[in-house]
Protein backbone atom coordinates (compact mmCIF):
# COMPACT_ATOMS: atom_id res chain seq x y z
CA UNK A 1 0.00 0.00 0.00
CA UNK A 2 1.49 3.24 -0.87
CA UNK A 3 1.19 6.33 1.88
CA UNK A 4 0.10 9.37 0.54
CA UNK A 5 0.73 11.80 3.65
CA UNK A 6 -0.78 14.97 4.36
CA UNK A 7 1.25 18.12 4.58
CA UNK A 8 -1.15 20.40 6.19
CA UNK A 9 -2.20 21.74 2.53
CA UNK A 10 -5.03 19.58 2.50
CA UNK A 11 -3.60 16.51 0.57
CA UNK A 12 -6.17 14.63 -1.69
CA UNK A 13 -6.37 10.94 -0.50
CA UNK A 14 -4.44 11.39 2.16
CA UNK A 15 -3.98 8.46 4.23
CA UNK A 16 -1.11 9.23 6.73
CA UNK A 17 0.64 12.28 8.95
CA UNK A 18 4.12 10.41 8.40
CA UNK A 19 6.08 8.66 6.03
CA UNK A 20 7.24 5.14 6.66
CA UNK A 21 10.80 6.31 5.97
CA UNK A 22 10.32 8.78 8.77
CA UNK A 23 8.45 6.35 11.01
CA UNK A 24 11.09 3.81 10.59
CA UNK A 25 14.08 6.44 11.74
CA UNK A 26 11.92 7.36 14.51
CA UNK A 27 11.36 3.98 15.97
CA UNK A 28 14.92 3.04 15.29
CA UNK A 29 15.87 6.50 17.40
CA UNK A 30 14.01 4.79 20.37
CA UNK A 31 14.80 0.91 19.75
CA UNK A 32 12.52 -0.38 18.31
CA UNK A 33 12.46 -2.51 15.01
CA UNK A 34 9.14 -3.01 13.01
CA UNK A 35 8.28 -6.59 12.75
CA UNK A 36 5.85 -6.54 10.30
CA UNK A 37 5.13 -4.33 7.12
CA UNK A 38 5.63 -0.17 8.68
CA UNK A 39 2.84 1.11 5.78
CA UNK A 40 0.25 -1.61 6.81
CA UNK A 41 0.95 -0.88 10.90
CA UNK A 42 0.51 3.26 9.78
CA UNK A 43 -2.59 2.76 7.94
CA UNK A 44 -4.15 1.12 10.89
CA UNK A 45 -2.66 3.36 12.96
CA UNK A 46 -5.24 6.38 11.07
CA UNK A 47 -7.58 4.08 12.37
CA UNK A 48 -7.32 4.27 15.65
CA UNK A 49 -6.14 8.20 15.45
CA UNK A 50 -8.92 9.27 13.26
CA UNK A 51 -11.08 8.30 15.89
CA UNK A 52 -10.17 10.75 18.93
CA UNK A 53 -11.73 14.04 19.55
CA UNK A 54 -9.30 16.56 18.50
CA UNK A 55 -9.50 20.36 19.40
CA UNK A 56 -10.71 22.41 16.80
CA UNK A 57 -12.08 22.66 13.53
CA UNK A 58 -11.27 20.55 10.40
CA UNK A 59 -10.15 23.56 7.62
CA UNK A 60 -12.66 22.07 4.58
CA UNK A 61 -15.78 19.76 5.12
CA UNK A 62 -14.35 17.83 1.77
CA UNK A 63 -10.92 17.13 3.45
CA UNK A 64 -10.22 13.21 4.13
CA UNK A 65 -8.61 13.53 7.51
CA UNK A 66 -9.05 15.52 10.62
CA UNK A 67 -5.93 17.51 10.16
CA UNK A 68 -5.07 20.38 8.83
CA UNK A 69 -7.03 22.17 11.88
CA UNK A 70 -7.74 25.44 12.98
CA UNK A 71 -8.80 26.41 16.58
CA UNK A 72 -6.50 24.46 17.87
CA UNK A 73 -4.14 25.43 20.87
CA UNK A 74 -0.76 23.77 21.81
CA UNK A 75 0.08 24.89 25.40
CA UNK A 76 -2.01 28.01 25.33
CA UNK A 77 -0.32 29.14 22.06
CA UNK A 78 -2.41 28.62 18.90
CA UNK A 79 -1.25 26.22 16.20
CA UNK A 80 -1.15 27.63 12.54
CA UNK A 81 -3.69 26.54 10.54
CA UNK A 82 -1.45 24.42 7.70
CA UNK A 83 0.15 22.57 9.86
CA UNK A 84 0.72 18.69 11.30
CA UNK A 85 1.59 18.93 14.98
CA UNK A 86 4.69 16.60 15.42
CA UNK A 87 2.63 15.12 18.44
CA UNK A 88 0.15 14.20 15.89
CA UNK A 89 3.13 12.34 13.64
CA UNK A 90 4.74 10.94 16.87
CA UNK A 91 1.46 9.68 18.46
CA UNK A 92 0.62 7.86 15.08
CA UNK A 93 4.33 6.49 15.36
CA UNK A 94 3.18 5.16 18.60
CA UNK A 95 0.31 3.78 17.90
CA UNK A 96 1.79 1.76 14.94
CA UNK A 97 4.77 0.29 17.10
CA UNK A 98 2.47 0.04 19.43
CA UNK A 99 0.31 -2.28 16.91
CA UNK A 100 3.49 -3.88 15.45
CA UNK A 101 4.21 -4.80 19.26
CA UNK A 102 0.62 -6.67 19.59
CA UNK A 103 -0.76 -4.15 21.85
CA UNK A 104 -3.06 -2.74 19.52
CA UNK A 105 -5.63 0.15 20.38
CA UNK A 106 -8.15 -1.36 18.36
CA UNK A 107 -8.21 -4.49 19.45
CA UNK A 108 -11.09 -5.71 21.50
CA UNK A 109 -11.38 -6.08 25.18
CA UNK A 110 -12.10 -9.06 26.62
CA UNK A 111 -12.75 -10.42 30.12
CA UNK A 112 -11.02 -9.58 32.81
CA UNK A 113 -8.73 -11.85 34.37
CA UNK A 114 -10.00 -13.41 37.95
CA UNK A 115 -7.37 -16.23 38.20
CA UNK A 116 -4.78 -17.87 35.54
CA UNK A 117 -2.95 -20.90 36.19
CA UNK A 118 -0.56 -22.48 33.77
CA UNK A 119 1.89 -24.48 35.12
CA UNK A 120 3.43 -23.12 38.63
CA UNK A 121 2.62 -20.04 37.40
CA UNK A 122 -0.26 -17.46 38.93
CA UNK A 123 -2.37 -14.73 38.13
CA UNK A 124 -4.58 -13.30 40.14
CA UNK A 125 -5.75 -9.60 38.98
CA UNK A 126 -7.20 -6.96 41.31
CA UNK A 127 -11.13 -6.63 41.10
CA UNK A 128 -10.59 -2.98 39.98
CA UNK A 129 -7.34 -3.60 37.34
CA UNK A 130 -8.57 -2.24 33.96
CA UNK A 131 -9.15 -4.80 31.01
CA UNK A 132 -6.64 -3.37 28.73
CA UNK A 133 -3.38 -1.82 28.72
CA UNK A 134 -2.43 1.64 29.12
CA UNK A 135 0.24 2.94 26.61
CA UNK A 136 1.60 6.05 28.54
CA UNK A 137 3.79 6.92 24.89
CA UNK A 138 0.53 7.31 22.97
CA UNK A 139 -0.90 9.29 25.61
CA UNK A 140 1.40 11.81 26.29
CA UNK A 141 2.30 11.74 21.93
CA UNK A 142 -1.54 13.26 21.74
CA UNK A 143 -2.91 14.61 24.83
CA UNK A 144 -2.22 18.31 23.93
CA UNK A 145 -4.10 17.61 20.58
CA UNK A 146 -7.58 16.21 22.37
CA UNK A 147 -10.22 17.81 23.51
CA UNK A 148 -10.73 17.98 27.43
CA UNK A 149 -10.96 14.30 28.78
CA UNK A 150 -9.55 12.90 25.78
CA UNK A 151 -5.98 12.15 26.98
CA UNK A 152 -7.88 9.78 29.21
CA UNK A 153 -9.34 7.58 27.47
CA UNK A 154 -5.84 6.57 25.07
CA UNK A 155 -6.20 2.84 26.25
CA UNK A 156 -4.51 -0.37 24.26
CA UNK A 157 -5.47 -3.28 24.51
CA UNK A 158 -2.93 -6.69 24.20
CA UNK A 159 -4.64 -8.59 21.21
Amino acid sequence: MTLIVEDGTGVANANSYVSSANATTYATARGYTFVSGVEQNLILAMDYIEGLPFQGIKQQMSQVLEFPRYKMYIDGYPLLSNTIPVQLINGQIQVAMAIDAGNSPLADLGRTTIKEKVGSLEVDYSASSAVNTINVQIRNSLYKLLTAGGANSLRVSKA
